[in-house]
């Protein structure tokens, strides 16, 4: 372990993380963060510049996403983005909630939509379109079992959405409408 202490300080020191140390002298991460802890090397990470540059895009991307999301798109950890992103001090405005819930409501909406593209097979059954998903529609075959709208039902297990959208043809707009057409025309 000694062999690693002035390699290790110097390259923390240089603002590398411990992952970075470890791959590049070949030692553990243990190895690295015990020397760290012990000159206290541990919490530079807020020194560094990198860090220091994002710190207020982080603060400001936190506002409106996840811990989850926003960890996963800067590439850091989520308790980074605890650390980094001082949310517990942040206090949104009944604005600044509002917006930040209509972007989880719309990115989960999107979301599922895709997984039930995927799920019905990518492409409009009658034409095979599949270059837009906000022009693909779910038809259900039969109204009466219409339980809920795919596009418009609350969140719900994937389970029950998959169970709907058995109920339900994958179609482009232009095909949907030709079929209410028909539908309109014989009733």
């Amino acid at each position: 372990m000694v062999k690693y202490k002035e390699e290790i300080l110097k390259l923390r020191e240089d603002g590398l993380s411990y992952n970075e140390i470890s791959d590049q002298l070949g030692c553990s991460k243990a190895t690295v963060s015990y020397h760290c802890k012990r000159w206290s090397l541990n919490d530079i990470g807020l020194s560094n510049t990198h860090i220091n540059k994002k710190e207020e895009e982080i603060k400001e991307y936190y506002k409106t996403h996840t811990k989850k999301e926003t960890a996963k798109y800067f590439e850091i950890s989520e308790s980074s983005v605890t650390r980094y992103g001082n949310k517990k001090n942040v206090k949104l405005t009944i604005e600044e909630r509002k917006k930040r819930n209509c972007v989880r409501v719309s990115d989960f909406r999107q979301r599922l939509k895709e997984k039930a593209i995927e799920y019905k097979g990518g492409k409009c059954i009658i034409c095979g379109y599949n270059k837009s998903n906000r022009s693909l529609d779910f038809h259900h075959r039969d109204p009466n079992e219409k339980e809920f709208g795919i596009g418009h039902s609350k969140i719900l297990s994937w389970d029950r959405v998959r169970n709907e959208l058995d109920k339900c043809d994958l179609l482009c707009k232009n095909c949907h409408g030709e079929i209410h057409d028909k539908i309109d025309k014989s009733s």
